[in-house]
């Protein structure tokens, strides 16, 4: 196996992993359609037989899945908002249920220099995805359709820290604050409920929350990245769970763990209370997909005021200086794969060198000299054998045209050949199949990583989009077809014209590619050529 080998290899590799996303999927089953609304709920076990049972105590509506759990979008003109403005966040917080309606990331523009930013959530129709919570049993207790008042319909972060109220009071006096809690430099919005109990008996309340949104369109085709719901569990498995698949998903429960929407470089998380049993379930109703979290029940006294904790949401990009100390298994939205063990390192070596260099480009490139640096020996073996190939390349031909006609001969007395000049043609085979799953494991770091949006290097703008003027494509199928001059051709005239062909495909293949990674490539291509130049000139010599 040569080098040559090695590209027709990582094509039919970066073929299967393109398509990646589609097939990593999870089976999970949700057969109800309601949340909680009995008036008590004991224990967990409790939890689960009401979330599993058809005939909740719900008020006599034409559609009762419409009334627990769609957002009313088209009468947002009618409710009124709080604004609130962070350093990292601006939400639209609805009165309606004190839903998160509107979300934007403030150091994130659309596009570089614009004015406006990266929307999150939103709650424009056809792009619905949005952070509703409340507390149970309905009828009692505020859930996310109960109207909330405030004293400001806007707010905004001069401290270290903000808390905003929304406040709820029924006919009995019950009096509930809903709070959001903001820090400076975190994307972590924790929500709770001070409750004060008015009446003559003990409440039992169940607080929930969940994340609601529609399929969004997919803005990369040719490299689908994952955008769908994903779980995390006690047993710290991470499960994905693609959108079609939220009606098949079973209701599981489980102490701490977290739910997610994931999209390419953004996502909400719902992560309770990490000491707790909660119930965690997902649905489709009329085309919205639901995640929904079920915490446990509380209990408050006549006449006693409690804190009740509901969830802390991420709402945020998938930066690893943000997410690493946020949740348990948080940093799996990062959707490295299965070569996560490799791909992680790598990232963190990547931050790691551009906290010292300050440029993702520059960053790239020393991480791909050290990467080169770690398979010097394996691949100057490889390259040994190649030159070593090439050397023999005349003598091989002149057999093949002695022995053409006897097979049988001809293997013997290639063989013969390749054992008196001590070349073994495999050797090259296993420093390239190494080198195989750290190459895939970059790709889904330059892939995934949010910090490369929009940095700019050289005349480049933006590091994870195609350079608009294709000059490193260019540069990486020039230094693909050098490589492949450097090395033996191959003695099928079939398989020469398939080598002769690929830095040609791969060229066109790369117009596309984010040029990050196309300047990862590049720069691998010119390396190898220099070895190898420098290794064929000695064995020349």
């Amino acid at each position: 196996m040569n080098n040559q080998k090695f590209f027709l290899i990582i094509a039919i590799f970066l073929s299967i992993f393109l398509l990646w996303d589609k097939w990593e999927i999870t089976h999970i089953i949700d057969e109800n359609d309601n949340l909680i609304s009995q008036t008590k709920i004991k224990d967990t076990s409790t939890i689960n037989n009401l979330l599993t049972n058809q005939n909740l105590d719900i008020p006599s509506v034409t559609n009762h899945n419409d009334k627990l759990n769609l957002p009313n979008t088209d009468t947002k003109n009618q409710i009124p908002f709080t604004t609130v403005k962070t350093d990292l966040l601006t939400l639209e917080i609805s009165h309606k249920g004190g839903t998160i309606q509107n979300a934007w990331l403030n150091n994130y523009p659309i596009e570089i220099n614009s004015e406006q930013k990266f929307q999150l959530l939103s709650d424009k129709t056809g792009k619905i995805f949005q952070a509703q919570s409340g507390l149970l049993p309905q009828g009692k207790m505020p859930t996310h359709h109960s109207i909330f008042s405030s004293k400001n319909i806007y707010y905004q972060m001069d401290g270290n820290n903000l808390v905003v109220p929304f406040t709820w009071k029924n006919e009995n006096g019950i009096i509930v604050n809903k709070r959001y809690h903001f820090n400076k430099n975190s994307y972590v919005v924790g929500i709770d409920y001070q409750v004060t109990n008015t009446t003559n008996s003990t409440l039992y309340i169940t607080s929930y929350a969940q994340l609601i949104r529609n399929i969004p369109d997919q803005d990369n085709m040719i490299m689908p990245t994952y955008t769908g719901g994903a779980r995390f569990n006690d047993q710290d498995v991470y499960e994905k769970i693609e959108f079609e698949d939220f009606n098949d998903q079973p209701k599981t429960s489980y102490k701490g763990g977290w739910m997610a929407m994931i999209e390419h470089y953004f996502f909400v998380a719902v992560i309770p209370n990490l000491n707790q049993v909660h119930t965690y379930s997902s649905k489709i109703i009329n085309d919205k997909y639901l995640l929904t979290v079920v915490n446990p029940e509380i209990s408050i006294a006549p006449g006693a005021t409690k804190i009740i904790t509901n969830s802390n949401l991420y709402i945020g990009p998938k930066e690893q200086s943000h997410i690493d100390n946020v949740a348990p298994g948080l940093d799996k939205t990062v959707d490295y794969g299965i070569l996560f063990i490799i791909a992680k390192p790598l990232s963190e070596l990547l931050n790691w060198i551009y906290s010292i260099i300050h440029s993702w480009g520059y960053s790239i490139i020393i991480l791909t000299l050290l990467i080169k640096l770690t398979f010097y020996k394996l691949s100057e073996k490889s390259y040994r054998s190649m030159a070593g190939m090439r050397q023999l390349a005349p003598r091989l031909k002149k057999l093949k045209e002695t022995y053409g006609d006897n097979k049988q001969k001809l293997g013997k007395k290639t063989m013969e050949l390749y054992k008196k000049e001590k070349i073994n043609p495999a050797s090259g085979c296993l420093p390239i199949l190494v080198q195989i799953p750290v190459f895939i494991s970059l790709y889904w770091v330059l892939l995934e990583m949010v910090e490369l949006r929009q940095a700019q290097f050289w005349y480049l703008t933006d590091l994870s989009a195609p350079d608009p003027y294709y000059i490193l494509p260019l540069i990486m199928g020039i230094s693909m077809f050098i490589q492949q001059k450097l090395n033996p051709p191959p003695p099928d005239p079939i398989q020469a014209k398939i080598m002769m062909a690929l830095p040609f495909v791969f060229t066109i293949f790369f117009l596309w590619f984010p040029s990050g990674l196309v300047l990862y490539w590049m720069i691998n291509n010119i390396l190898s050529i220099t070895q190898q130049w420098v290794i064929n000139k000695r064995i020349n010599n």
